[in-house]
């Protein structure tokens, strides 16, 4: 498991990691060992935080938003038939608007992927820094096609149970 400052900078949470994470994760470590840099947590005018960053630059600074969106996050989304490549012939960087596949997004698929894995809500509130169950639910478990077998599955179960 890996010990996780969450973004708001008021509580530690871990994060659990099955071994197929777990062990690039850490070869990756070994081959660039974390970098340490101390910076304003949540931004400008924040306290001084020191951490461990497991992902930086060549100049072993914080990789910045923007730049991990345009360079790496955008091209993925592209290979993958997401979204459009980039023009070669427009000017700048201007990639295809993408809200609903964002980085923030996969913490939607994450906690609906959790919940039609059978993970409680609770717990699933607890990982996701969520104090009210009820708002995970809400804004951020969303259908997933298919899942609709599992309540077959459930009701077969339970009536085979009872007879």
């Amino acid at each position: 498991m890996i010990e996780h400052r969450t973004s708001g900078g008021h509580s530690d949470r871990w994060v659990e990691l099955t071994d197929d994470v777990a062990i690039p994760l850490r070869e990756h470590m070994e081959k660039y060992p974390p970098v340490e840099v101390t910076r304003p947590w949540g931004g400008k005018g924040g306290d001084p935080v020191t951490v461990q960053l497991i992902f930086s630059t060549r100049e072993k600074t914080a990789i910045q938003s923007n730049w991990f969106n345009s360079y790496r996050w955008k091209p993925a989304l592209a290979a993958a038939g997401l979204i459009k490549p980039l023009d070669p012939n427009a000017k700048g960087r201007r990639w295809e608007k993408s809200r609903d596949m964002m980085m923030h997004a996969l913490r939607h698929l994450y906690a609906s992927m959790m919940i039609n894995g059978g993970v409680d809500v609770y717990t699933l509130a607890d990982r996701l820094g969520h104090a009210d169950p009820a708002f995970t639910l809400r804004k951020y478990v969303h259908r997933i096609v298919g899942a609709g077998s599992k309540i077959r599955i459930a009701v077969r179960s339970a009536y085979a149970r009872a007879a």
